[in-house]
């Protein structure tokens, strides 16, 4: 009976010794950020993002938006498409399409985006500019 007891210990030590040292490089669930929601890598980055999400998001963010339509049949696939995915956009260029407009997209007016959030957007969509 003690021999048992003394082989069950060890077993149960020794499981735990193994699920110790397969867990010992994880955190906790909830200390661990999410990966879709890093933190953008400069506070004027993170708010020109947020406008371009209010503003510009449903048409421009993904491939089935309307804005994102209108692009892939004027650039025919020889430019992304979703206005994140550019590299070529300069921040002058996006200030005075949204300002003015193209095509069917509206233009926006100083009171819906402000000359300061306008150039944070333009900054989000041009950032190597």
């Amino acid at each position: 009976m003690k021999g048992l007891r003394l082989r069950r210990g060890l077993a149960v030590a020794a499981c735990v010794a193994v699920l110790a040292a397969a867990l010992g490089g994880c955190a906790p669930l909830w200390t661990r950020p999410a990966p879709h929601f890093a933190p953008p890598a400069e506070p004027a980055r993170a708010a020109g993002r947020n406008t371009f999400d209010k503003w510009c998001a449903d048409c421009h963010s993904t491939v089935g938006g309307p804005g994102s339509m209108a692009l892939q049949r004027k650039y025919r696939g020889a430019l992304p498409a979703v206005l994140e995915q550019r590299s070529d956009l300069r921040p002058d260029y996006v200030k005075l399409v949204v300002r003015h407009g193209v095509s069917f997209m509206p233009s926006f007016r100083k009171t819906e985006i402000s000359d300061a959030d306008l150039a944070l957007v333009a900054a989000y969509l041009a950032p190597s500019q």
